[in-house]
């Protein structure tokens, strides 16, 4: 090993005073009449890898990072939870509002139905109030064109009665005339047979004339009356029947201007309809997009927050390793520390406050290959610095190292630095 330049002066005053020492110590032994054999007292050292302090510091904050990481996954959990029941809840009250539009469209639809079936039951009674109300009309029409046919028969008939029984009238006073002047003429005939046959036979003809102008007259009359009747008559069907037509012509109208009325208003309820079921489908297929969205975000929340746990426990998992690996390497340098402390013999020069570091290199079957030191103090001795090395290579092996996985040992052990100093000397 290569000694600093600083370290000269007071190794050269070390070695003179081991040299006085040693001849004071055969001085005294070549004195001594009996050798009495020193007495191997072991001694209880404290003996600190030089990395202790840095793995109690660690495992502090290993500690600390665990107490904060446990915390955060409690809070972060706590979080997760009242987002889940947020989320839960935000579903629920969106399933709420879904069954309630659900059955405020039912509603509306049984009311529509009802609104419909009483507007065509109403439609119906209409239907059947006007048809009933159209008969009834006919029925009195036909009735009052019968009742005036049956009063014109009546008057006709009574008008030809009264015309038979005046042509009656006439005729038996004709006769009657006639009786007086066929007496007359036969009181006369025998004073003027001749006058009376010529007399007679003009008066014939002019009665026979008389008779056939009054035929004439009476045919004609009656002609004239039958063809006043059947004017009259055809001028009655005739206005019966144009009131008829128009009757049926503006029920017609009004049955067709109902009809068209009717079928606007079908139409513009179907297409009222119509518009309300398709904005009840874009209704419930934005509701079932919403909800569709709603469970994809529950989804991943969800996934996410697994995710999270997931990373947490692994996190909490490489923790709990991390700490059972400290725990592990302060175990294994409390062992090392007793194994070296067992080996080693306190030499005589050995003082409080002496400090040497070494370097041990093993195999991960603790077996001790090499031995250097890194540093000694300036009041550590050879025979110090010796002893210490010595100690470590009586242990030869360490064995319970070899229980250590290969991964914790080849990160701590396969090389490490050993800061020997020693803390219960009495000198």
């Amino acid at each position: 090993m290569k000694l600093d330049h600083t370290y000269i002066l007071p190794s050269i005053f070390a070695l003179i005073v081991h040299v006085v020492v040693a001849f004071i110590v055969m001085s005294e032994w070549q004195s001594s009449s009996q050798r009495i054999p020193p007495v191997q007292v072991k001694q209880r050292v404290e003996a600190t890898l030089i990395d202790l302090d840095s793995l109690l510091a660690q495992q502090k904050l290993v500690d600390s990072a665990a107490i904060k990481k446990a915390a955060a996954k409690k809070a972060a959990a706590k979080k997760a939870a009242a987002k889940k029941a947020a989320a839960k809840k935000a579903a629920d009250k969106k399933a709420a509002d879904k069954k309630a539009a659900d059955k405020k469209t039912a509603d509306k639809k049984a009311a529509d139905k009802k609104a419909a079936d009483k507007k065509t039951a109403d439609k119906k009674t209409a239907d059947k109030k006007t048809a009933d109300k159209k008969v009834a009309d006919k029925k009195t029409a036909d009735k009052k064109v019968a009742d005036k046919k049956a009063a014109d028969k009546k008057t006709a008939d009574k008008k030809t009665a009264d015309k038979k029984a005046a042509a009656k009238k006439a005729a038996d006073k004709q006769a009657a005339d006639k009786k007086t002047a066929d007496k007359k003429t036969a009181a006369k005939k025998a004073a003027d047979k001749q006058a009376a046959d010529k007399q007679a036979a003009a008066k014939k003809a002019a009665d026979k004339k008389a008779a056939d102008k009054k035929a004439a007259d009476k045919k004609a009359a009656d002609k004239k009356a039958a063809d006043k009747k059947a004017a009259d008559k055809k001028a009655a069907d005739k206005k019966a029947a144009d009131k008829k037509a128009a009757d049926k012509k503006a029920a017609d109208k009004k049955t067709a201007d109902k009809k068209a009325a009717d079928k606007k208003a079908a139409d513009k309820k179907a297409a009222d309809k119509k518009a309300a079921d398709k904005r009840a489908d874009k209704k419930l297929a934005d509701q079932k997009a919403a909800d569709k969205k709603a469970a994809q975000e529950l989804a991943k929340v969800e996934q996410a927050l697994e995710s999270l746990l997931d990373e947490e426990e692994a996190q909490a998992d490489a923790l709990e390793q991390q700490i059972t690996n400290g725990q592990a390497v302060g175990s294994a340098v409390n062992y090392i520390r007793d194994e070296i402390g067992v080996k080693w013999v306190r030499p005589a020069n050995a003082r409080n406050g002496m400090v040497v570091e070494l370097i041990i290199y093993l195999v991960p079957t603790g077996e001790v290959v090499n031995v250097e030191v890194s540093y000694r103090d300036p009041s550590a001795t050879d025979a110090f610095v010796s002893s210490v090395v010595k100690a470590i290579k009586k242990v030869r092996r360490f064995d319970k190292l070899s229980q250590l996985n290969s991964v914790l040992f080849d990160a701590n052990f396969r090389q490490f630095t050993v800061k020997f100093k020693p803390e219960d000397l009495r000198l």
